[in-house]
């Protein structure tokens, strides 16, 4: 281990490690362009510079100087500061200033470390350069030119974390510009990762582009609901509408990436028309009738199953086995959903929580079903057909009743994947925090609730959703390692 001092604090790191790193483990940031964490630095923004050993003739860069025993750095030295300021002002040169129309404005780590690293003037007279806007680098990416300041983070992402070279740097000097390799428009499945680590306004997303300001927006912190990969975003909305998936950097799960499949899936969810209410035969009811017409149906439980959803959270998926187990229902079956998987993130279980399906109990639907009198869904699931044939009953709790919806005697609401709060397993067996990023409105109980209430007085000690957590984590524990990596805030 490696002994230093940043800005009079003592800090111990392992060799190889950048002075930037060094500080950001005492929690001091030093602004850097070029530097990601998972892809690297280029040392070629020069934003980052700081005073090593009180040299202040040579200022190092920090995300490539590694840290030496005894260094004493200086973060916010008087030289350190007149440099700063020096390159801020060469990097704005000839940036247009357009923050009032860009799309990057609000989160954008120019316009932070101009207003807290900047001089607040410019010496440059001259006529700034115009380069090309409007640049159309894929159906998904736009490219702006005259933003762009070149800390080729986008053509290292490609280069070491998909390995491949769609674009490059073109020309030299006051000339060089970000453009298309000869093979035409970005084609990776991946490529709106591009997008999330420019530190300007250059790349922005297709999709997104002009929808609404950051700072008018929801966000919540949560698990792509895509798969069973259970990559980390931040989901934003506004007024109850999804506008966005982006990644949230998880180093054991999905680092600071995600597909463009999963970031695109937030548009399944903004549904015009849903499930408000209960339903019997049709016709509305209030929950109590419902319930007591479910527990007709049920009876005793024989010749019943339950299939449910892996997308329901491991505490709806308790709630619902508990009255099961009360109802005298044996079958206990989950149904997933697949599509194409890959050898990055993208696995073929297009459902967040199979995994912790089968902790809890639930298992696959068999190849030859028993013959079922009564089926009760919970959830969105594809129910196989065999399932529906001769049956007395069905009852279906979904937010989108569909095709089961006319043949369902009793219809329950039921909450989206971005709605739900709890706990989601991934296919590593990871538990995740899940947040929810809208509310379903009216007419709308959450889940467990539904089967709690159903269940009756036996489920009295989930009196909330963090005391049936304790429960259900339990549970977890006791089936195999189940470590938390997203935090409960």
């Amino acid at each position: 281990m490696i002994k230093l001092t940043i800005d009079g604090n003592e800090v111990e790191v392992e060799p190889g490690t950048t002075l930037l790193e060094a500080a950001r483990a005492l929690g001091t940031e030093i602004p850097h362009y070029c530097y990601h964490q998972d892809i690297g630095s280029d040392g070629n923004c020069r934003v980052c510079l700081v005073e090593v050993n009180g040299n202040t003739d040579k200022l190092a860069i920090s995300c490539q100087q590694p840290c030496g025993e005894g260094m004493d750095v200086q973060t916010e030295s008087e030289s350190v500061v007149k440099a700063r300021k020096g390159v801020m002002e060469f990097l704005l040169i000839n940036h247009p200033l357009d923050c009032t129309i860009c799309d990057q404005a609000g989160e954008c780590p120019l316009q932070d470390y101009s207003y807290h690293y900047g001089s607040g003037d410019s010496r440059f007279v001259e006529d700034k350069r115009n380069k090309r806007k409007k640049v159309e680098f894929s159906d998904k990416v736009m490219f702006d030119a005259e933003r762009c300041i070149l800390c080729t983070r986008c053509t290292r992402y490609f280069e070491t974390v998909r390995d491949s070279r769609p674009i490059g740097v073109e020309n030299m000097g006051g000339q060089s510009t970000i453009t298309l390799g000869p093979n035409g428009p970005i084609e990776d499945p991946y490529q709106l990762n591009i997008v999330d680590i420019c530190p300007v306004g250059a790349l922005t997303s297709r999709d997104f582009r002009f929808k609404q300001r950051v700072w008018f927006m929801d966000f919540a912190d949560t698990v792509c609901p895509g798969c069973s990969k259970g990559c980390n975003i931040t989901a934003g909305a506004y007024q109850g509408k999804l506008l966005r998936f982006v990644p949230r950097r998880n180093p054991d799960i999905n680092k600071s990436w995600m597909c463009d499949d999963g970031r695109m899936s937030y548009e399944n969810y903004n549904i015009s028309e849903r499930t408000r209410g209960a339903l019997i035969a049709g016709e509305e009811a209030s929950f109590e009738d419902a319930f007591a017409k479910i527990a007709e149906l049920v009876g005793g439980g024989d010749g019943v199953a339950v299939l449910a959803s892996t997308s329901n959270t491991c505490e709806e998926l308790h709630a619902l086995k508990a009255w099961a187990g009360k109802a005298g229902i044996a079958h206990l079956w989950h149904g997933s959903k697949s599509w194409e998987s890959d050898d990055f993130l993208k696995e073929s279980d297009a459902t967040p929580n199979t995994k912790g399906a089968q902790m809890l109990g639930f298992e696959p639907v068999p190849t030859e079903a028993p013959a079922l009198r009564g089926l009760v869904v919970a959830g969105e699931v594809e129910v196989p057909p065999a399932l529906l044939a001769n049956l007395d009953f069905l009852v279906l709790q979904s937010p989108v009743g569909g095709e089961l919806a006319p043949a369902a005697m009793v219809m329950l609401p039921g909450l989206t994947r971005v709605e739900k709060q709890g706990t989601w397993v991934n296919s590593a067996g990871m538990a995740q925090v899940v947040k929810p990023a809208l509310q379903p409105g009216s007419g709308v109980v959450d889940d467990w609730q539904l089967w709690r209430d159903l269940g009756g007085a036996d489920g009295a000690e989930w009196s909330t959703l963090k005391a049936l957590t304790r429960v259900c984590r339990a549970q977890l524990e006791g089936s195999a390692e189940t470590p938390l990596v997203a935090t409960e805030s």
